[in-house]
């Protein structure tokens, strides 16, 4: 799945230390995907609001960056005596283009009951 965060003028001669600030301005744009995994650990996980961060970008060729990144999540089950909060490290690819810059995102979204039939 690919997200566009909205290009901002100028970002085609951006280091990549000035990169990281164009995307740490959009970082709540990319929240819900870049979290979206987590119904694989329980229902009842939840990401942990404002702890998604960036732990660095790196050019990995022509307009071509990966960024490592970290968020909490937290899970609380009475009935099955869960309660516990983790970190999930993670990285995602992404190019500088026209439109902006592009994430090449895993889709993690659950299949519809009709989608499994």
């Amino acid at each position: 799945m690919l997200v566009t965060l909205s290009r901002c003028s100028e970002v085609d001669t951006l280091s990549v230390k000035q990169l990281r600030k164009v995307v740490d301005n959009q970082l709540s744009d990319l929240v819900p995907v870049l979290t979206s995994g987590l119904s694989f650990y329980s229902e009842n996980a939840r990401y942990v609001e404002g702890s998604l961060e960036i732990i660095e970008i790196n050019c990995i060729g022509n307009s071509e960056y990966s960024m490592s990144y970290r968020y909490q999540w937290s899970i609380f089950n009475a009935c099955l005596d869960i309660s516990g909060d983790e970190y999930i490290n993670d990285s995602v690819t992404f190019s500088v283009t026209e439109k902006g810059l592009v994430f090449e995102v895993i889709d993690n979204s659950r299949p519809s009951t009709a989608d499994e039939l």
